[in-house]
C-alpha cells in the first residue's frame, strides 16, 4: 500500500523503504565526528551528570545565530561558571556580569543563570523540576519555561525570547533540542541523562537546515517553521522510527551545516548526495 508522508507526496512502500534506508545511513554517517560544529560539545565536556544537564540547558537555549559566534560565547560563559556549573549556580554565584548575546542583554543572561540556580536549589536537579508536571513532554516544557521565567524575576524581551512557550505557537527548537540531548541514549552525541522522557515522545527541533531539507524531501508540506511544521515533520519521521523519531535530527542538521546540501541545485554537490532521488530541490 502507498505510504502517505504528507500532503505533497504519497510514497509507495518501496519508495518509503528506500528513503528510510537512506536516512538511516545518513544517521550513521553524521555523528561524533561533527561534534566540533555542534553546541552539544559543551555539555559533553563535563563528567558529572548534574553538570551535563545544566550545561546542556544553558548551551541549548543560547544556541542560535552564527555557529562560530555562538560557540565562542558559550565557551566564555561556561568558563565563568568553573569546573562545576551545577554547583556554581546552585550555591548562588557572585555576579558573573556576562556579556550580552544577540537578543539577550548581560542582565538577561544573569537573570537566566540565577533562575537555573534557584530551580536547582528548590528541586535538586533540572530533571526533578521537569518531572513535577504531569502531561505530555510539551506540557512539561511549558511548565519548566514558566518556572524559570518566574524565578528570573523579569519579563524583559530578551529573557522571554530565551525561554519561549509552546502555547504561543513556537516550534521551540531550542527546548526540543535540549530534550533530545538529555533524553536520547548516549550515542557519542546525545547524553542519555534523563529517564523521565522517552525518545518516542520527542519532537524534531527545527532549524533552517532541517526545515529546508525536510520540505525538499517531502516530509512536510508546510513552509513556515512553526509548531505545526515540527509536529508534521515528526509524524513523518515517526512512520520510519516510532520509538525514536528524532534520531535523524543531528544528521539532517549537519547535512546543511557541512554544506553537503546547499539548499539549491548545485550539480556536483547534488549528484554526490544519497538523498537525491527523493529531493525536489531544483525540480
Amino acid at each position: 500500500m502507498p505510504l502517505k508522508m504528507n500532503h505533497r507526496h504519497v510514497r509507495s512502500s518501496r519508495q518509503a523503504g528506500l528513503l528510510h534506508k537512506e536516512l538511516e545511513e545518513l544517521a550513521r554517517r553524521f555523528g561524533p565526528g561533527q561534534l566540533s560544529f555542534d553546541p552539544v560539545r559543551f555539555p559533553r565536556a563535563y563528567a558529572e551528570p548534574r553538570d551535563r544537564e545544566v550545561a546542556a540547558l544553558v548551551s541549548a537555549l543560547l544556541a542560535y545565530g552564527n555557529v562560530k559566534a555562538m560557540g565562542d560565547y558559550l565557551g566564555r560563559l561556561l568558563a565563568r561558571l568553573g569546573p562545576s556549573p551545577a554547583a556554581a549556580l546552585a550555591k548562588g554565584s557572585p555576579k558573573l556580569r556576562p556579556e550580552p548575546y544577540r537578543f539577550q542583554t548581560g542582565n538577561d543572561v544573569e537573570a537566566f543563570l540565577g533562575a537555573v540556580g534557584r530551580v536547582l536549589r528548590d528541586h535538586g536537579s533540572l530533571e526533578a523540576a521537569f518531572s513535577t508536571k504531569e502531561g505530555t513532554a510539551e506540557d512539561r516544557i511549558e511548565a519548566l519555561a514558566n518556572l524559570l521565567r518566574e524565578a528570573a524575576g523579569t519579563a524583559s524581551p530578551g529573557l522571554l525570547h530565551l525561554l519561549p512557550l509552546p502555547s504561543r505557537g513556537s516550534a521551540c527548537k531550542r527546548w526540543w533540542m535540549f530534550l533530545r540531548w538529555v533524553s536520547r541514549p548516549d550515542d557519542g552525541v546525545d547524553l542519555g541523562l534523563w529517564t523521565c522522557v522517552s525518545p518516542s515522545e520527542l519532537r524534531m527541533p527545527i532549524d533552517t537546515h532541517v526545515a529546508r531539507i525536510a520540505y525538499a524531501l517531502g516530509l512536510t508540506a508546510r513552509r513556515s517553521a512553526d509548531r505545526a511544521f515540527a509536529v508534521e515533520l515528526t509524524d513523518s519521521l515517526r512512520a520510519f522510527c516510532p520509538e525514536d523519531p528524532t534520531r535523524y535530527d543531528f544528521a539532517l542538521a549537519h547535512l546543511g551545516i557541512s554544506r553537503a546540501c546547499r539548499g539549491k541545485r548545485v550539480q556536483a554537490v547534488c549528484e554526490a548526495c544519497s538523498l537525491r532521488a527523493h529531493c525536489t530541490i531544483g525540480k
